[in-house]
């Protein structure tokens, strides 16, 4: 290491990846390379479309390059586009950054069947045939809540240099596995998702987008998944039409998922059809900023977490918009002076009644929105986030270098 700067070999999808972690990395890179050096190891077949002032290599490289840099840092996730990552973590373990610490979709999605299970039997201490078929079972059913409690994490809990989440339950979930596994000492911190303060005229998007200039808009955005609750919010939506005046519709912008079902058939069940509007996936990210400018309400709920963090909620704060959330897991964190919370077990009910009360008060609305964005702009500001990943692996590094020191 010259100096102070560390050289940090940064593992990651990036654009044109289609993934979040894609665009977090894309984000926080340039930031986090006024602190330290930076080379980029992308995980997938195409090199990152904006690759700025640092190195860019394939991840495949990592082997033959990284007695170059004093660390390793891998962006996680819980998806296929980061098989490389996953392997080559094996080999060349540095500190994780899991963006979700529930890893079954990922390994089971991007691998030869052997791999998840090698990982399985890792996690469980020993080859248990009858808990992996129904581990099967649960991933084909996106029955979560069974697998959370062995999350296929206890690798890179054993083998990490540091860890980096974004949430007090995603921690959580670390020390449960850390303490089932009497794995050593873990250095693990929580670090906030970067975000910028995002500004969209509401009017503009609308007529971009050809939305009416005087309706009401509720939007759901990112993939329209079964654990996202379309449905619930469908029936809430289909409620609230026949008892307020307003001009009302319901967005959804994102892919809907093979395993959601024909949300179209339901809106016209539920007699709401003419009033339900499906973008599909919406590229670029500023495209899906515009769209979801372009409401006035953004409603991100969960029926179960995994230790997510919500890149969408995080947006729509910052777009200053009123969102309602469910008070689950990283969800529950958030003040409550930012966002509108329904209960862990809330029903048509409650949900109705808190679009009900952000739809009848455009004050409140505002309020909520603003009170939004300063959380954003306080807690998530990429300046800030670059600065707590600096310190963090300064402090991983001297560590490793003079351990019990913690610092130069």
């Amino acid at each position: 290491m010259s100096g102070e700067r560390l050289h940090i070999a940064y593992i990651s999808p990036m654009p044109p990846t289609p993934s979040g972690i894609s665009d977090y990395s894309e984000l926080l890179v340039p930031f986090l390379a006024a602190h330290m050096d930076i080379a980029v190891f992308y995980d997938g077949e195409e090199p990152p479309k904006r690759a700025g002032q640092y190195p860019v290599y394939p991840i495949d490289e990592l082997y033959n390059r990284y007695s170059c840099y004093d660390l390793r840092l891998y962006q996680m996730g819980n998806s296929p586009h980061h098989r490389n990552s996953f392997l080559t973590f094996r080999s060349l373990p540095g500190v994780a950054v899991l963006h979700e610490p529930f890893l079954h979709h990922g390994l089971y999605g991007s691998s030869p069947l052997h791999f998840y299970r090698r990982e399985a039997f890792y996690d469980l201490g020993r080859p248990d045939w009858s808990r992996l078929k129904h581990w099967e079972l649960c991933l084909w059913e996106d029955d979560r809540q069974s697998l959370i409690e062995y999350p296929l994490i206890g690798r890179i809990v054993d083998t990490a240099l540091g860890i980096v989440v974004h949430s007090r339950a995603a921690l959580q979930i670390i020390d449960n596995v850390a303490s089932r596994q009497r794995s050593r000492p873990q250095k693990a911190r929580i670090i906030p998702q970067p975000v910028e303060i995002l500004f969209c005229d509401s009017a503009e998007c609308r007529a971009q987008l050809g939305l009416p200039q005087d309706a009401l808009i509720f939007g759901v955005a990112g993939f329209v998944h079964p654990v996202k609750e379309p449905f619930l919010i469908l029936q809430a939506f289909a409620r609230l039409t026949v008892e307020i005046p307003q001009n009302a519709y319901l967005l959804f912008v994102g892919e809907v998922l093979r395993e959601t079902g024909d949300i179209m058939a339901i809106a016209n069940e539920l007699g709401v059809g003419s009033r339900v509007i499906i973008l599909g996936r919406v590229e670029p990210l500023e495209r899906l900023h515009q769209a979801m400018g372009a409401c006035d309400i953004i409603i991100n709920l969960r029926r179960q977490t995994i230790g997510e963090t919500s890149a969408t909620a995080l947006r729509a704060m910052a777009l200053g918009k009123p969102t309602i959330v469910r008070s689950i897991g990283w969800f529950d964190e958030l003040p409550d002076h930012t966002c509108a919370k329904i209960g862990p077990e809330a029903g048509i009910e409650e949900l109705t009644a808190t679009m009900r009360f952000l739809a009848g008060s455009s004050e409140k609305r505002l309020h909520l929105g603003l009170e939004a964005r300063r959380y954003i702009q306080r807690e998530c500001d990429p300046r800030r986030v670059a600065g707590l990943y600096a310190e963090f692996l300064r402090e991983v590094y001297w560590s490793i270098v003079r351990p019990g020191s913690g610092s130069p």
